[in-house]
């Protein structure tokens, strides 16, 4: 199973293009980045990683048809598909923070109309490029035209969705390179693997070329407290607390007072802060041990095995979400994660 490292967009260029060279020497599969609205464009920071750089693969997570039109996108995921000489991967998503701060939909949990059409179509569109003819394509969300874009010569960059449901889940099989999910949890990867395994075996895709990921973040530090309190100021992005992904560790009570303080989370993250208001540590304990990787050294081997029971379960990629000090976090992934996993082979 091969390894993505997501590092965090918040970090200066340099600070950037240092952390994915470092996560090249290691010999990690991909540096992903974030899409935030108030940070560094992604395609800045790839686009001088790309130069600095020669086998990782590089690219944002996630991207949405609705922030940034499939045209305009085209040329920034091709242009850095060009200067990494094909190392290009892009994961297209529904859209969450950043819509948000355009004021195209209220909230991270509201679906943007015409979610998962619009996605597919972003993803026809950029499968669909070809230098050797010009750009005409007319469909429900998105009509395009233009010339030949006869600069796009090289091998094609890597397209995923980003999918966790059933229809994203369905429709990233029929039209994407691969798909990533978001925070799954061991208790509900099977169900989402039958879907994507029924979904690949109707479209009549070939398994072996279609790459399944998932996202999950990594709060592992030398200091145990320290670890827990940076775990607990990122609960509020964590599978949006949703319903669903909690239902498998949490009772209907407990459920029930994580909706009603789904604010609080909100609040913490927005202020980076681990105070969580109205909720009781015995809840956020179970959050975190649910959610994500969060512990001292010593729980390494804990997390290796469950990232063994994720690739058994099918994954063919992982990606981990990084915060504070990520050279000690790649380092001890590199060699105390990685050599179990089949490397990034």
């Amino acid at each position: 199973m091969k390894i993505d490292i997501i590092i965090d967009p918040t970090h200066t260029t340099d600070e950037f293009s240092e952390l994915g060279i470092i996560a090249e020497k290691l010999g990690f599969n991909a540096v992903l980045t974030a899409n935030y609205p108030s940070a560094i464009d992604p395609f800045i920071n790839f686009s001088v990683l790309a130069k600095q750089t020669h086998k990782i693969k590089m690219g944002p997570v996630a991207i949405s048809p609705f922030e940034t039109h499939p045209l305009k996108l085209s040329n920034l995921l091709f242009g850095l598909n060009q200067l990494s000489k094909g190392r290009a991967k892009i994961i297209i998503g529904g859209g969450g923070g950043t819509l948000i701060s355009m004021g195209l939909k209220p909230n991270r949990r509201t679906m943007y109309p015409n979610m998962v059409q619009g996605v597919r179509e972003c993803v026809e569109f950029l499968k669909s490029l070809s230098p050797n003819k010009p750009i005409l394509f007319n469909k429900e969300i998105f009509q395009i035209n233009g010339p030949k874009p006869e600069w796009i010569d090289q091998p094609s960059p890597k397209i995923y969705v980003g999918a966790t449901k059933p229809k994203m889940l369905s429709m990233a099989t029929e039209v994407a390179d691969g798909l990533i999910m978001s925070d799954v949890t061991l208790a509900r990867i099977d169900e989402c693997m039958d879907v994507i395994d029924q979904s690949i075996k109707d479209n009549g895709r070939d398994r072996k070329t279609f790459a399944i990921s998932n996202l999950f973040s990594w709060h592992v530090k030398l200091d145990k407290e320290e670890a827990i309190a940076e775990a607990r100021s990122k609960l509020f992005v964590r599978g949006m607390l949703d319903h669903w992904y909690t239902s498998t560790f949490l009772d209907s009570n407990e459920s029930q007072i994580v909706e009603d303080n789904l604010h609080s989370f909100a609040e913490a993250y927005a202020h980076n802060s681990n105070d969580i208001k109205g909720v009781g540590d015995d809840i956020v304990e179970k959050l975190i041990n649910n959610l994500t990787f969060t512990g001292d050294f010593n729980d390494i081997d804990r997390f290796t095995e469950e990232m063994i029971q994720f690739k058994n379960a099918g994954l063919d990629e992982f990606a981990i979400r990084l915060y504070k000090n990520p050279e000690q976090s790649m380092q001890v992934i590199a060699e105390r994660v990685v050599p179990y996993l089949g490397g990034n082979k």
